[in-house]
């Protein structure tokens, strides 16, 4: 699939399935996303990556897990 692409941050608030359909509703604060280009994008067909970011432990919290 080849056309605009857009990225930003958000959550899941919530999603359902119902007759075979899923419904993802996303909230994303105003500043990580950019509405005119959302509105460019929403009509027709779209393609969706969902990411969850990884959460590393510290150089230094990682020493004090492997003491213990």
């Amino acid at each position: 699939m080849h056309g605009k692409i857009i990225q930003f941050k958000a959550e899941i608030d919530n999603f359902k399935v119902k007759n075979g359909l899923v419904t993802v509703n996303l909230t994303a604060d105003t500043k990580d996303i950019v509405l005119d280009q959302l509105s460019e994008v929403s009509s027709g067909l779209v393609m969706v990556n969902l990411e969850a970011s990884q959460t590393e432990l510290l150089p230094e919290e990682a020493n004090k897990n492997a003491d213990h």
